[in-house]
């Protein structure tokens, strides 16, 4: 199976044409059935191979992928004939996005007949390229079989009986080294493969560096920082594009997201903070700008989540682009994105004291609110065209929006937020928590394949768990523990993929979790002191 490796490897494309495909895929010339949780279960009567897409509304190269490969007549033919064509909205079904640890968009998922995985890849085939990867999946998969390297990804984990005291005070010193050892000294950001803000990663290094490590990591971060205004800044309209390919910060992705944004304001002001330059502070002022202007929306009265690439848009100069039609502002609101915006963005108060941002921290924060304290429960986002919430949310929503009303409550001193977080956390532990594993498991995302996910989302419940101290009654000390020793092992994982790192999207996993740590050794040490 090498020769489909290498052919999706070296032909996964990066060209900077501007979309135009539209998102909606049912006019498309191939037959996609939408995503469900049983959706393999219902078509395996077909006994054909599984093509799974995911794509997402905001991604250039999903759009490209369906307007320069899937309109083929020969392509769509040959999917439609051979395979089961599944189409799945990242955003939306997040938790099948993890199931499948899919990486970046477009991302395509084979299965054999039977469900099982056959092979997997992420970015953008042309249409002669796709082909062949098609018939050669087409003739080569099958029960029990899978392409060469399938299982190079899998992290093996065994979880302690017991709290992995000394394991667990190590983590946190081999985290920052790790990033630390990867600064790129002649290109700054983390390794030598695509560049991007880290906002979690480079705000916990910041936070947590010791003497030792301070001066170095305060100034690797304000050079990274300084490097991306030069490459991946938006100067004209503000906000920063999700990535560069390169390692020298070239080939922008030119989405916008809100929580991406709103973390690397908080980013931006810290560093400023302690080691003051005009560039950042600029950048931090028009990006808040941006992200209060552009991305909130007066009408719903909170945040949008993302907007659309436009490569052509903002490779122009201000007085053309008055002459071209905007990049649009995806009309959802994604209850996950949302909370980490706002959770970001009660911390950029204090560098601000801006009322005007203040006001509409408190609206969002009452927009979700008044979703969550419904009687049928979170939903996973909200439609501004159809005016409504929509779909059912899941695990990583709980926990996010746990975290932000905690955090929330006691910034504001609210409680009412307080109320919601403990709501949310009630609801959590009666429909995710697994009492035999001891943390919380969302049944459709296998959890031997998953841990850092896991372990992110386990993170985030036990940081809000411990802030708010009595909210599951007496029983919340002992489900903080419990999540907290589960992971307690993950130091060896975490080596080594500091140690194999090439992408380092990964390292955003392991903060959640490093955070909890702390606040649970702080906490349990405050306990026992009484």
């Amino acid at each position: 199976m090498k020769s489909i490796i290498k052919l999706v490897a070296a032909l996964c494309l990066s060209s900077l044409i501007s979309p135009s495909f539209a998102f909606e895929h049912k006019d498309s010339l191939v037959n996609f059935i939408e995503y469900s949780d049983d959706v393999v279960l219902k078509s395996k009567r077909k006994n054909k191979p599984y093509f799974l897409l995911f794509s997402a509304e905001w991604c250039h190269w999903c759009h490209e992928f369906a307007e320069r490969t899937l309109v083929r007549q020969d392509v769509a033919d040959y999917l439609n004939q051979h395979f089961v064509n599944v189409f799945i909205d990242a955003d939306i079904h997040n938790a099948a996005y993890i199931k499948y640890r899919a990486v970046g968009l477009p991302y395509s998922v084979f299965l054999n007949p039977d469900g099982s995985l056959y092979y997997q890849y992420s970015g953008t085939l042309y249409a002669d390229s796709f082909l062949k990867v098609i018939k050669e999946v087409q003739a080569k998969s099958g029960v029990g079989k899978y392409a060469l390297g399938m299982d190079a990804n899998h992290i093996s984990y065994a979880p302690p009986a017991n709290l992995a005291v000394d394991d667990l005070r190590g983590m946190p010193d081999i985290f920052r080294q790790g990033l630390l050892d990867n600064f790129d000294s002649s290109e700054y950001g983390l390794g030598r493969g695509q560049k991007a803000i880290l906002p979690r990663s480079f705000l916990y290094l910041l936070k947590t560096a010791d003497v030792s490590e301070r001066e170095a990591a305060l100034q690797w971060l304000r050079k990274t920082l300084e490097r991306a205004i030069d490459r991946i800044y938006d100067p004209i309209e503000g906000g920063f594009f999700r990535y560069a390919e390169k390692s020298n910060w070239e080939i922008p992705h030119y989405e916008k997201f809100a929580d991406l944004n709103a973390g690397t304001v908080l980013l931006l002001y810290q560093v400023n903070q302690l080691s003051p330059s005009p560039k950042l502070k600029q950048a931090a002022d028009k990006t808040l700008d941006y992200l209060t202007s552009t991305l909130f929306d007066d009408e719903v009265g909170t945040f949008l989540s993302f907007q659309v690439a436009d490569n052509f848009y903002y490779s122009v100069d201000k007085n053309k682009r008055e002459l071209v039609t905007r990049p649009r502002v995806v009309d959802r609101v994604f209850t996950d994105r949302l909370a980490v915006t706002l959770g970001y963005l009660i911390e950029v108060l204090e560098y601000t004291q801006d009322p005007e941002l203040e006001n509409r921290l408190r609206q969002s924060l009452d927009f979700l609110a008044s979703m969550i304290m419904r009687d049928i429960g979170m939903s996973r986002y909200y439609s501004v065209s159809d005016k409504r919430w929509l779909t059912s949310s899941g695990m990583s929503d709980h926990a996010y929006v746990a975290k932000l009303f905690a955090d929330a409550a006691t910034y504001f001193q609210n409680s009412s937020y307080a109320e919601v977080a403990a709501r949310v956390l009630n609801v959590a532990v009666a429909n995710f928590f697994n009492v035999e594993k001891g943390i919380f498991i969302q049944p459709e995302v296998d959890d031997s394949t998953n841990v850092e996910y896991l372990m992110e989302i386990n993170g985030l419940f036990a940081q809000s768990i411990i802030s708010m101290d009595g909210s599951l009654g007496s029983g919340g000390r002992k489900v903080a523990g419990s999540l907290v020793t589960y992971f307690s092992r993950m130091v060896e994982p975490l080596e080594d993929r500091l140690w194999n790192a090439v992408a380092w999207e990964f390292a955003e996993s392991y903060v959640p979790y490093l955070r909890a740590v702390g606040n649970y050794l702080s906490y349990t040490t405050a306990n026992h002191s009484e």
